[in-house]
């Protein structure tokens, strides 16, 4: 734990309030507490920050007061370790709390602060609920259960939910200008009408699922910088992306750019929204998901519209963006030209290369991982070569024996270029390959034009030298390329 809130210490940042003329108090005792620290941790998306700190007294009382209010939002209450609560915090000149170690949010006294009461009755009502339905849902879990009891069960627990979502509803009814209100609307999900008109169960599920999208974020203000200071907005496009939007890089960024047209309605929420985004889509390791990436990167990581970061940052950004951008699913695969194992014979990737699947394929002989996966590469386009029309396009960094020796001992049946030793030891012969037409600097440089940080990398394009998928292993190119073979014989 000592790791923990170091780490919180660390990350601390302080953000932009609002101005109060009168001071604020949080004022808290809690029975079971001495002489310790008390931090007050806030959140920012899914992360928390150390914001505040106070020390509880001997009597278990613990202040924070100042001139300037917390910016609104959720905050934790932390100590000896571990996190205790959470409060609503929202400009309210005085919050007085009271309550002990047994349970904290069942045995807690609001003495002032209409925010917190009607947050802590919501958390009170939900506990309640928790442990009337524990012994419904062990029953679910019982393997005895018979499927008409479940089914009863799941009922059952539907109207808990209902029951809950209508106590939401009617806390925002009764208290429209209540922070705890935007809350419960920011975490409300659609649900979709039963479309009992439509007989056809697939088209009814279509329709289900197209209102749920269409309507996820109905209830969002984005406008309203205090939902990027709980977890709540975090989770909502989290989920979005994760579990609604369907996975394809189009799909996804068609939404992209949708959330982050909404999100221009406050500074701090697309801020939030676009770094995010980006870093959630860099990370990805899932194919296609670094097009994503780009096209938030080359869009709104700019110097017009990313006024959190600085110039370095951006560029950096915009450098790999740039990179990925022509590599996408989808685009036509840059043109090579480089030179075949006879030294004699340079090979164009897009004209001298016929065949309705063309795997692109770059490594190199003291690679390690290449050393694998090579010869099995070798061995699965052995096993389809008279069913599937497939070349392959082999690219290595230098035309030595090394590379030659490999290609002979592991039967690598491809199409084996590499970049020309004289390249490296005099540039005016590079230079004059170019300029006599036999290749170019796209091929010379073949490690930056197809950004190749790490080997193998294998591409699979289609018949007009399109990508159809890239970051590829060999079991992976396997089942790419069946589901292309059963696409095609489909149609």
């Amino acid at each position: 734990m000592k790791n923990l809130l170091s780490t919180l210490l660390i990350l601390s940042i302080s953000f932009a309030g609002f101005s109060q003329k009168t001071d604020y108090k949080i004022k808290m005792k809690i029975d079971g507490i001495k002489e310790s620290p008390c931090y007050l941790i806030n959140y920012f998306g899914q992360q928390r920050y150390y914001k505040d700190t106070a020390q509880f007294n001997n009597d278990g009382l613990v202040i924070f007061e100042g001139k300037e209010h917390h910016q609104g939002g959720i905050y934790g209450v932390y100590t000896d370790g571990k996190l205790l609560f959470e409060i609503v915090i929202n400009g309210e000149k005085l919050i007085d709390l009271e309550t002990d170690t047994n349970d904290y949010v069942g045995n807690m006294k609001i003495k002032t602060s209409k925010e917190n009461q009607v947050f802590f009755d919501h958390l009170k009502l939900i506990s309640g609920k928790q442990k009337a339905s524990q012994p419904l849902r062990a029953k679910l879990a019982n393997k005895e259960t018979s499927e008409k009891e479940k089914k009863k069960i799941n009922d059952e627990l539907t109207a808990v939910g209902e029951e809950i979502n209508t106590y939401r509803l009617n806390v925002v009814k009764e208290n429209p200008n209540l922070f705890v209100s935007v809350i419960f609307k920011t975490m409300k999900e659609p649900k979709a009408p039963e479309f009992s008109e439509i007989e056809n169960d697939s088209l009814k599920r279509l329709m289900k699922y197209e209102y749920i999208k269409n309507h996820f974020f109905d209830d969002v203000d984005f406008s309203d910088a205090r939902i990027n200071y709980t977890p709540l907005y975090h989770n909502k496009i989290d989920k979005y992306f994760k579990s609604i939007v369907y996975p394809m890089p189009d799909s996804i960024i068609k939404e992209v750019d949708m959330i982050v047209n909404k999100a221009k309605a406050n500074d701090e929420i697309f801020k939030y929204t676009v770094h995010h985004l980006l870093s959630y889509y860099e990370k990805s390791k899932i194919m296609g998901m670094d097009g994503v990436f780009a096209h938030i990167g080359l869009n709104y990581y700019t110097q017009d519209l990313a006024y959190w970061a600085d110039s370095v940052q951006i560029e950096k950004v915009q450098d790999k963006a740039r990179k990925i951008f022509p590599l996408m699913i989808g685009k036509q695969a840059i043109n090579l030209t480089l030179l075949d194992t006879s030294a004699k014979n340079w090979v164009n990737l897009t004209k001298d290369v016929k065949a309705d699947y063309t795997v692109l394929v770059f490594w190199d002989p003291d690679c390690g991982h290449c050393k694998k996966e090579l010869p099995k590469l070798a061995h699965y386009i052995d096993s389809i070569k008279t069913t599937v029309d497939v070349k392959v396009y082999s690219v290595s960094s230098n035309h030595n024996s090394e590379w030659k020796k490999f290609i002979v001992d592991n039967n690598l049946d491809f199409i084996n270029v590499a970049v020309p030793k004289v390249v490296y030891k005099d540039q005016q012969k590079a230079t004059e390959l170019i300029l006599s037409g036999k290749t170019d600097l796209k091929s010379l440089n073949y490690n930056t034009t197809y950004d190749i940080y790490t080997t193998p990398q294998v591409y699979l394009l289609d018949k007009t030298k399109k990508i159809i998928a890239k970051k590829l292993d060999t079991d992976l190119l396997k089942t790419v390329i069946s589901k292309e073979e059963a696409r095609k014989n489909k149609i």
